[in-house]
């Protein structure tokens, strides 16, 4: 998944879920003999933590493990959509064509048999490496918005439902910001189009100042932007939504021999123990909230109130002061 929106190079991390240590040993030797980052795991409950603490490119699997086989570990693998597309290399003694089949068809990309070959092993890792390596590529750029290097809309409908899981799970808090550039079409009429892509180009900068490490950042379409902020309750969302608000109408744009100058209509929505939906009900929310905003004049910010089922604005002064 793109973190913030922005293109990163993939990097050549190895989980070994394997319970024989010697085993275990000469295969990290020779990964990192070749500059691969190695992590060990011996056991099924240790390698599961290990994927989303360690983040690899690819799990060497152990078929025949104590108590569960490699075949569960692919299997939880592929029914998560956050390990989905790891790709896993089966490592066996002997393993009969069935077994390999059975592999492969639950979606393991190559089985490797015992003796170990070490030119053949690096081989066989190293191509299965630059094969996610190039498969992440493409991902990344079907999912990056062109003029920004945001998320887009597609990132956005992937990273919603998974923040909004995560955040229920744990018991988080989770806020959605819509910003829109306010009357954008009228930038595009006077100064042209290549003016209102650089002034939609700056605004992505700004929000991306002001939103933490952990929020994603999208471009919805057009003049439209979304940040999805997990642990982010609502004072927290509010005051991340009024300084990029505050930001953007103090930003001020040269353009080949034009000074550009832009305002901004946010909307937010945020989720707690006391509201109930869905990740798409919490997005349509600040979109309502957004709506508002733009009906009172522009330039603003709205908070959804779920209980009371309408909009209300920013009171800054009691935002300024609350603990």
């Amino acid at each position: 998944m793109i973190p913030n929106g922005a293109i990163f190079e993939s990097e050549r991390r190895v989980l070994i879920i394997e319970h024989v240590q010697a085993d275990r040993s000469l295969l990290r030797h020779w990964l990192q003999s070749e500059g691969m980052e190695v992590y060990e795991a011996n056991d099924i409950i240790t390698g599961l933590a290990a994927c989303s603490k360690f983040q690899p490119n690819l799990i060497l699997l152990q078929l025949r493990l104590p108590t569960w086989d490699g075949y569960e570990v692919i299997r939880r693998l592929k029914n998560d959509p956050r390990t989905l597309s790891l790709p896993v290399i089966f490592l066996a003694d002997l393993a009969m064509t069935s077994e390999k089949a059975r592999g492969i068809d639950m979606g393991a990309v190559d089985f490797i048999s015992k003796p170990f070959d070490q030119v053949e092993l690096v081989a066989r890792v190293g191509s299965a490496l630059r094969t996610k390596a190039l498969l992440d590529l493409l991902e990344q750029r079907a999912h990056l918005d062109g003029l920004t290097e945001l998320g887009n809309r597609f990132a956005l409908r992937d990273r919603l439902p998974l923040e909004w899981e995560a955040c229920r799970r744990l018991d988080l808090p989770l806020s959605v910001i819509i910003a829109d550039l306010d009357h954008f079409k009228g930038i595009n009429d006077r100064h042209g189009h290549a003016a209102g892509d650089e002034v939609i180009r700056q605004a992505a900068r700004v929000l991306r100042r002001s939103v933490r490490e952990s929020d994603f950042v999208a471009r919805y379409g057009g003049e439209e932007f979304v940040v999805v902020a997990p642990n982010c309750d609502r004072e927290g969302a509010l005051k991340m939504a009024d300084r990029f608000r505050q930001e953007i109408a103090d930003l001020r744009i040269n353009f080949r021999d034009q000074s550009l100058q832009a305002t901004c209509s946010v909307g937010v929505a945020s989720y707690g123990e006391e509201v109930d939906g869905d990740a798409l009900a919490l997005l349509e929310q600040a979109d309502h909230a957004l709506f508002q905003c733009k009906a009172a004049g522009r330039n603003g910010v709205w908070m959804w109130d779920a209980l009371r089922d309408e909009g209300f604005p920013l009171d800054v002064e009691a935002l300024t002061t609350a603990h």
